[in-house]
């Protein structure tokens, strides 16, 4: 029987390779920095057993964190109070934005920029 996923147990040995998810770290751009911290996250991570399904799994994570964003930037746009406010079900997700936030955040300017400079055309 394979060893069950722990997302949390995951995102915790995740966070401490910020390479991996940090947009503004210099080490974000370093591909050789990067693949021995996914070999570094690889040993740790007994339910994964090569690189191809490590990068998956972030992948997928990352996905369904920024789908339960945009949930939540959407349900605050439609102008209705506090409480209709979408709030991720999901166990991870607070864990997951504690870090995940500042690059979401860096995104999010560039896409205001952009919103911005097609209004101003």
């Amino acid at each position: 029987m394979a060893n069950q996923f722990n997302t949390i147990e995951f995102l915790e040995e995740y966070q401490r390779y910020p390479c991996l998810w940090d947009k503004s770290m210099p080490e974000f751009s370093n591909r050789i920095k990067r693949d021995h911290a996914e070999e570094q996250l690889l040993q740790i991570t007994s339910s994964i057993n090569n690189v191809k399904e490590l990068r998956q799994k972030i992948r997928n994570i990352r996905c369904t964190y920024n789908q339960e964003v945009a949930k939540i930037k959407s349900s605050m746009r439609t102008g209705s109070g506090s409480s209709t406010v979408y709030k991720p079900k999901l166990a991870w997700f607070s864990y997951a934005d504690s870090f995940l936030k500042k690059t979401s955040d860096i995104d999010n300017k560039s896409d205001t920029n952009l919103v911005i400079l097609i209004t101003y055309l």
